[in-house]
């Protein structure tokens, strides 16, 4: 997203803890500030609630005081379940610009809580897909894909990974790749994996990703899972460019989410490196599908490991006459924090 940005913009970054991604962030042109922010989860207790509530506008106070003083002209949240942007804004009467990258399935109170937040405190929420903005039943939304870096994720990237994991260039490669969280669907893919190597006994699978915050514990004991199965590789968490060469290189991106994927970004990754999808049909995976070439991404049921694992072996078998490819309608977020500058003001 920084990247996209046209160099007329300064670019401010604020995270809650010394950023993994500095390094990349301060590549793409913006400066790194750390302000004490706590994450709501619905997995905390009552201290934890507490802690968060009375942090609140200790945290508020002090963005409020760096909007200020870098004379910022728009506040610009990167997530619904960040509450803390909007009353910033608010209080230095600045716009503020909201981008929607969740679908919120786990609570029916923070959903209305996020609707009403967006509704009255945004000049315009930034939804990064269509099933994201149905959510927020709002007139000022607009949709803005997320485009990845056509340089990186590309097909030219084939024939690097397989070599560094010691994998045939022939045999069928199925990965899955993203953060570990429940709802991913990992164990799903497992579930479906003695299935796919029946049909295919050569077949290998590779698992990319490192866990959310919380759930380490659940992405240990998916790693022991993994270890008891045959030709499981257990990949842990790889940089970027690991990643690009990682999709150039499988047969077929497995992504099994269990909730609907509020968008499916790496899934879009995977097209614009010529491999083809086996997903969830739900949320944003069936928008990636609309816009995808015909049959580039197939669709299956949540949580049937036999649907998965049929769909993979037909994908890893199927002749390549035509490479999968993707394509979004253009959006313009500079146009969109432009315009919200030159309104100014206090939101709603």
């Amino acid at each position: 997203m920084l990247r996209s940005l046209p160099a007329e913009f300064e670019r401010h970054v604020v995270v809650p803890l010394e950023p993994p991604l500095r390094a990349e962030y301060e590549a793409a042109g913006a400066s790194v500030h750390i302000v004490r922010m706590r994450r709501i989860s619905t997995s905390h207790g009552f201290f934890e609630w507490c802690a968060y509530a009375l942090g609140w506008p200790f945290a508020v106070a002090r963005l409020r005081r760096l909007v200020s003083r870098l004379d910022v002209d728009v506040v610009h949240t990167n997530s619904l379940h960040s509450w803390y942007g909007w009353a910033a804004a608010r209080v230095a009467r600045r716009p503020h610009v909201w981008h929607a990258r969740e679908i919120v399935v786990q609570s029916g109170i923070a959903l209305r809580v996020e609707r009403w937040l967006t509704r009255r405190h945004a000049k315009v929420v930034v939804c990064g897909s269509r099933a994201i903005a149905d959510q927020l039943d709002g007139a000022n939304t607009v949709v803005i894909y997320d485009t990845p870096d056509p340089d990186r994720f590309s097909p030219s990237r084939a024939g690097r990974f397989r070599a560094t994991v010691g994998i045939s260039a022939t045999a069928p490669l199925v990965g899955a790749a993203g953060r570990l969280d429940t709802w991913k669907g990992i164990d799903v893919l497992l579930d479906a994996w003695p299935k796919v190597k029946q049909a295919e006994p050569d077949a290998h699978l590779v698992i990319a990703g490192g866990p959310v915050q919380g759930k380490e514990k659940y992405a240990a004991d998916l790693k022991e899972r993994a270890a008891s199965l045959t030709d499981v590789h257990w990949l842990g968490e790889i940089d970027e460019v690991g990643v690009a060469e990682l999709l150039a290189d499988l047969d077929v991106l497995a992504a099994p989410s269990t909730e609907p994927e509020p968008f499916g970004l790496v899934a879009v990754e995977a097209l614009m490196c010529a491999t083809p999808v086996v997903g969830t049909d739900d949320g944003g995976l069936r928008e990636i599908a609309d816009h995808a070439s015909a049959g580039a991404v197939v669709l299956v049921p949540k949580r049937d490991a036999d649907a998965l694992a049929s769909a993979l072996v037909t994908a890893v078998g199927a002749p390549r006459e035509v490479r999968p490819s993707v394509s979004f309608p253009p959006g313009d977020l500079a146009a969109v924090l432009r315009d919200a500058a030159q309104a100014g003001g206090t939101t709603k």
